[in-house]
């Protein structure tokens, strides 16, 4: 009989006990958080992996699950140590710990979207009857539970295995109720050996500033399936995790329907909690999380939508980076290599000079490679000129600064070929016309025409769907005889199964029709309230968060600022054309309370702004910058990353912010992700 396993337990900031934490930094302001996420993630999965012996075969939902739970969790990347003079892996290859008897690695097919469904609308893939190697004692499968596919697939795949193999189901982070009636209506629920598991390893420390849950299908749940609460219950659960560490955040606004629900689930989940008597910490450190804003990736869907400007930004755009990694030719980054495998890069805050290149503008970057080439080059130089005598101590010094001297040296050669890549491709004309027509359509102009020609050409299809959404967006919508028209030439140009995807925009409110009636005014009232285009900015001396697309600032980076100087200050009218039309700014207290009682307590007194109370955090800890949690359900872009960094950097903001969201994505990706 199948079994029903709790992989969860709460998570105590006494977890890092044996480890030596860094000082806090503005961008690790609270160093004990990924210190103790990782740990308690890498254990729960190690407890669980070893709890059954003999070789295993483990299989994942997506390619991003494997990167993830064997690049991020097994092993943490910020502490790998690569000799020699390569500093990747081959795509392939994942560093497994020792002792554990891993005997492979498989990946699910990707049994949604467009190109796999039939002419009688049958999904199909020529994956679904590949071979496995059964001879192996335990497979463990790894799965999402938005993705029934899957399910659907592991089920077949049980009753098919020829061995008396044991199969363990493992759900990220649990199952619902779906999955369990698709594995009791396939008779797997019945079988002796499976066991069901849940794995709460639900986030996943990226940076020491950027916390993910790797929740690709978050919005597509909430807003085309109608079935947002297992994420809303995710995404609390998680806030709530943080708060075991760092101590409950007092003041914690919403923006969005999605951003209201996320924050009235983690007061019902601390109630809970409270009634059934477990310990729930009551004040966090003076120095930790002070403020949080929860904010639906609703309130902004033109941000993803645009090509953002900075290095990793379009890292991610031309070549993509997944859960930290780049998975890349390796003749980009060693052109004398003949052969084109692929190879997985690591591009994350353990680079030093990634950490300082990867936020800067596309105008600014290659000169600054190009000068560290030239210091690097010239520090050599320096010491083996033979005209100048050197003792033994500086001798001693060179030998000991020589492994820095080649990690360096690795990170600098990589950087400038994979900016040579970038730089190539931001210098076609195709990407200047696209960047033009994304910013015409920001500043309020129609360019139907546009669309029109580049569907003409065939233009990749995610890139004009990116373009149609923009336009929609920033346009209330598509004028009515050009809808259809549009629609028309994108299924006649890309095949019909793009009739599917452009349903699934509507459900979304990505796309939608525009009648003679609507007005197209709501997009421009915001524009031009919260200051989104900036075009004076210097990319590369900036001193505004608009210089990460030449221009345009992030709506929810703007709103964060907004938030800090006081809503009340003009911007009402601007708000009310926002998906929820308002703030919601409560007060966590202890004992805690429900969201009717947190409301009416909220309306009922004057609460300073978030930059006033980071004000009266800094007299009481000497100055010192307070945190922000900045929580983003659905999705947040490299673009907004940059521009919440540039902020934490700068001496006039008052916050240091750590990110949490459901995914990082690109628009692309945001799109892909709703078929």
């Amino acid at each position: 009989m199948a079994t029903m396993t709790n992989s969860y337990r709460p998570i105590s900031a006494k977890k890092d006990a044996e480890v030596i934490l860094p000082p806090p930094t503005p961008l690790n302001p609270i160093p004990v958080l990924p210190a103790a996420l990782r740990i308690d993630n890498q254990d729960m999965l190690l407890s669980m992996l070893q709890s059954l012996p003999g070789r295993q075969l483990l299989v994942f939902g997506s390619e991003s699950m494997r990167t993830v739970i064997l690049r991020q969790v097994l092993s943490d990347p910020h502490a790998r140590v690569f000799k020699g003079k390569k500093n990747w892996d081959p795509a392939a290859f994942f560093p497994i710990p020792r002792g554990l008897q891993i005997a492979g690695t498989k990946v699910l097919p990707n049994r949604t979207g467009p190109s796999f469904v039939d002419k009688k609308g049958i999904e199909n893939s020529d994956e679904e009857n590949e071979s496995w190697d059964e001879n192996v004692d335990v497979v463990t499968y790894f799965l999402r539970p938005s993705s029934l596919s899957h399910t659907l697939h592991v089920s077949r795949r049980i009753k098919n295995w020829k061995n008396r193999t044991h199969h363990r189901i493992v759900y990220l982070p649990q199952a619902t109720a779906m999955c369990h009636k698709i594995l009791s209506n396939s008779g797997i629920s019945s079988l002796p050996n499976v066991t069901i598991h849940r794995l709460q390893a639900d986030l996943f420390p990226l940076e020491s500033d950027l916390f993910s849950l790797e929740c690709r299908d978050a919005f597509k749940e909430a807003e085309v399936e109608g079935t947002p609460s297992s994420i809303i219950t995710s995404i609390a659960r998680s806030l709530l995790k943080i708060q075991d560490i760092v101590g409950i955040i007092p003041r914690v606004q919403a923006l969005g329907p999605l951003g209201e629900q996320v924050v009235q689930k983690m007061l019902a989940m601390r109630q809970e909690e409270h009634l059934a008597g477990e310990s729930s910490p009551d004040d966090g450190p003076a120095d930790t999380a002070v403020a949080m804003m929860v904010i639906d990736r609703k309130v902004d869907l033109i941000t993803p939508m645009l090509t953002p400007l900075t290095y990793e930004g379009l890292l991610d755009d031309v070549i993509g980076i997944d859960c930290g990694f780049l998975d890349v030719n390796v003749n980009i980054l060693n052109p004398d290599d003949e052969d084109d495998d692929k190879v997985a890069l690591g591009v994350n805050g353990s680079d030093a000079l990634y950490m300082e290149v990867r936020d800067q503008h596309v105008e600014k970057f290659g000169s600054f490679l190009q000068n560290q080439a030239k210091a690097l080059q010239q520090s050599h130089a320096d010491f083996t000129n033979k005209e100048k005598k050197k003792d033994l101590n500086e001798i001693h010094q060179f030998v000991k600064q020589i492994p820095i001297f080649t990690k360096n040296l690795r990170s600098l050669t990589n950087h400038i070929h994979l900016a040579e890549c970038v730089k190539s491709n931001t210098e076609e004309s195709s990407f200047r016309e696209r960047w033009q027509t994304e910013r015409s359509m920001v500043e309020g102009e129609l360019c139907y025409e546009n669309l029109e020609e580049l569907i003409a050409v065939q233009h990749p299809p995610f890139r004009i769907l990116k373009l149609l959404v923009l336009q929609s967006q920033t346009g209330g919508g598509i004028k009515s005889t050009k809808y259809d028209s549009i629609r028309r030439d994108i299924v006649q140009t890309y095949g019909y199964e793009y009739i599917y995807v452009l349903n699934n925009l509507e459900k979304a409110g990505l796309i939608r029709r525009r009648e003679w009636m609507d007005s197209a005014a709501g997009f421009g009232t915001v524009r031009k309230a919260m200051i989104l285009i900036n075009a004076e900015v210097d990319p590369v001396e900036p001193d505004d968060v608009s210089y990460v697309s030449s221009g345009y600032a992030p709506l929810s980076v703007r709103l964060l600022q907004t938030a800090v100087k006081g809503w009340n200050n003009g911007r009402d009218e601007a708000l009310k054309e926002l998906p929820g039309g308002r703030v919601v700014d409560i007060i966590q207290r202890s004992p805690p309370e429900d969201w009717k009682t947190a409301r009416k307590n909220a309306s009922s007194e004057t609460m300073p702004s978030l930059g006033a109370l980071a004000e009266l955090e800094q007299e009481k800890n000497g100055g010192k910058k307070p945190t922000l949690v900045m929580v983003y359900v659905g999705g947040v872009t490299f673009m907004e990353i940059a521009a919440l960094r540039f902020l934490t950097k700068r001496a006039g903001f008052p916050y240091h912010i750590v990110i949490v969201t459901t995914n990082v994505m690109n628009g692309s990706a945001f799109l892909e992700s709703m078929t």
